[in-house]
């Protein structure tokens, strides 16, 4: 049994994802992951803003929808909350890093 245990030890150990790059490569996985977190903070801010609604088509359901007005809220809401901690930096720069946006 322990050489099972060392032969998988074996298998699964290496660098731990870390190898020597430039700073290039870093910055553009910084980027990638960053533009994920920031899809994924979108869709959470989505999913608080949908709704059930009664289905005009047949009143004993419902359907569920965004509430545009209210997802518009929450990204205020978010990026306000983003500027209350900018100090040093530049708010705007900190609520496009947070939802992932590079303009």
């Amino acid at each position: 049994m322990n050489d099972n245990i060392k032969a998988g030890s074996d298998i699964h150990a290496g660098d731990g994802g870390y190898s020597v790059g430039t700073q290039e490569k870093y910055d553009e996985f910084v980027k990638g992951r960053n533009q994920s977190l920031g899809k994924m903070r979108i869709k959470q801010l989505k999913e608080q803003a949908m709704e059930w609604v009664p289905n005009m088509a047949d009143p004993d359901t419902k359907i569920r929808l965004l509430n545009a007005e209210k997802f518009a809220e929450l990204i205020v809401l978010k990026c306000a909350e983003i500027v209350d901690t900018a100090e040093p930096f530049l708010a705007s720069d900190l609520i496009k890093e947070h939802f992932g946006i590079d303009q």
